[in-house]
């Protein structure tokens, strides 16, 4: 059960860094308020806008966070530890809609013997304004205030522990990822394919890459979370264990954006 604590403090650790780190960077608003990190971007997409985080006082506090988003749009996570009934029950009482079930998970890098890619899959870093066009355009057809958000970056974040990565075939831009560097433990997010490129294996590369550079970074671990039965089996083959589940809550706000379920 120790264990088990501790990889669910690392996983969710990780999830709260992502989310906060590059909105925090970027000057946008950030805070917490009855025991849940509020990050609004102010941008009208659930993409952006997340609450993370168990109310104490799920009565007063739902309606006041819900306020501080102005009827936008927002997602609210629930990480492993602060799951229950009781707070899933008031939230879609408020308005809410289960967005995503996704499985905590965790890979102990030292069981990891190889990290071949099986494509001819490109990788690069991005660490240049070209390389970020260039992720963008894989991410944009999901939401269209990406470059918005991430048009905001300069060099002294592209070179920053959030790490934007994307995966070139017969030289366009196919594939995405992010790692979200922490002392000893890294986050895989944001897996994305394009369409017209998927099952041919990119999107495997793309996770060993991310692995790798987080070993090759001094990580002992690499945690991520997957929705449904097949996305969660597939990180299994890398040696992925699941330890818990995120609940994913959405706001739809006076807006409605459509959010398509990221595959390989």
């Amino acid at each position: 059960m120790n264990l088990i604590n501790n990889q669910l403090k690392i996983i969710e650790q990780n999830h709260l860094g992502h989310f906060a780190y590059l909105p925090k960077m970027l000057g946008f608003d950030v805070h917490q308020a009855d025991g849940v990190t509020v990050i609004n971007c102010g941008l009208g997409t659930s993409m952006f806008n997340i609450a993370y985080g168990a109310p104490n006082d799920c009565t007063t506090a739902i309606d006041q966070i819900k306020q501080k988003y102005k009827e936008q749009p927002f997602a609210w996570w629930i990480q492993p530890s602060k799951h229950n009934q009781s707070t899933t029950k008031a939230l879609i009482q408020k308005g809410f809609i289960i967005e995503a079930i996704e499985h905590a998970m965790i890979c102990d890098l030292s069981s990891v013997v190889s990290f071949v890619q099986k494509t001819d899959l490109v990788i690069k870093v991005v660490t240049q304004i070209s390389l970020l066009q260039d992720f963008m355009s894989v991410l944009e057809s999901y939401d269209p205030h990406i470059s918005a958000f991430y048009g905001r970056m300069n060099d002294e974040l592209l070179d920053a522990d959030e790490k934007l990565v994307v995966g070139y075939a017969y030289g366009k831009p196919v594939t995405i990822g992010i790692l979200f560097l922490s002392e000893t433990s890294a986050g895989v997010f944001t897996l994305i394919t394009s369409r017209n490129f998927r099952r041919m294996g990119y999107g495997s590369d793309m996770v060993l890459f991310l692995m790798k550079f987080a070993k090759d970074n001094g990580c002992s671990s690499v945690t991520l979370s997957a929705s449904g039965d097949s996305g969660y089996s597939i990180y299994e083959c890398f040696n992925f264990c699941k330890v818990g589940r995120f609940e994913c809550f959405e706001y739809k706000g006076e807006q409605i954006i459509n959010r398509e379920t990221s595959d390989f």
